[in-house]
């Protein structure tokens, strides 16, 4: 048996953050239930379309005497320890050896429905639903870099980091930069993830914002933490762009 950690609900009360930029959760210990670390987070595959995180790509070598392949086990199973500063996940070397695995030399992102049903059938989790029969998942690095157009197909700028929730695995808002573009200098932009419509043709995302709305925009500028500090913070940026706080959202 699985066992799926359960979280206490979001509220609007809290006054700290627990976002992290994309690009700090790779390398993050992982330990298990005793407090014991056992192997490192080396990816998230995220579904573009939800923005949710669907799974973590975990790697295990040196730890439970697994090899060099990684694992993606669905986000649920992981819980986010504050003193440990890592995640704790509930599971034995006897689980991992028949689990589902990205062997080397394997895409990160998986293909089609039917595999990413298979791993969260394993660990008995409810697989993600998704609308289309080919998976729009995608794993956190390669969406750094991605372009960003307008609503007419013209390129405006591009994601520079992703913002994720530690522990609910929801992306609160993509970092944007719009140098070159819009005519915006070289600050760079917190974006609710909603605004953003998955673009498949170009490879992409598309946002309907014009530069007079971004020069008045919450944004974060060079030299400050990519983490927002505070729970207030965060609403600006989402009370700016009238969008429904994330973390509200079901």
């Amino acid at each position: 048996m699985v066992t799926t950690i359960q979280r206490p609900p979001m509220t609007d009360q809290g006054t700290t953050s627990s976002l992290i930029a994309s690009d700090r959760v790779q390398g993050t210990a992982v330990y298990d239930a005793h407090g014991k670390r056992i192997g490192k987070l080396e990816r998230l595959v995220i579904d573009r379309a939800s923005g949710r995180v669907v799974y973590a790509v975990l790697s295990f070598g040196g730890f439970l005497g697994i090899g060099a392949d990684h694992y993606p086990i669905p986000w649920p199973m992981l819980d986010y320890d504050e003193k440990l500063g890592g995640y704790l996940v509930d599971i034995t070397e006897e689980q991992l050896k028949n689990a589902p695995k990205i062997k080397q030399g394997e895409s990160w992102e998986q293909s089609n429905r039917d595999r990413d049903e298979a791993v969260h059938g394993y660990w008995e989790q409810p697989a993600p639903m998704q609308e289309r029969q080919t998976s729009s998942l995608i794993t956190s690095d390669r969406v750094e870099g991605m372009p960003v157009y307008d609503a007419r197909g013209k390129r405006i700028g591009k994601v520079e980091r992703l913002m994720i929730d530690k522990l609910t695995g929801l992306i609160a808002y993509a970092i944007l930069s719009f140098g070159g573009f819009l005519g915006i200098g070289a600050d760079q932009y917190p974006i609710p993830w909603s605004m953003l419509t998955d673009n498949e043709k170009p490879d992409g995302f598309q946002l309907d914002v014009n530069e007079e709305q971004l020069k008045n925009a919450p944004k974060i500028e060079q030299g400050e933490t990519w983490e927002q500090a505070n729970r207030d913070r965060n609403q600006d940026v989402y009370d700016y762009w009238e969008v429904r706080y994330y973390w509200l959202v079901e």
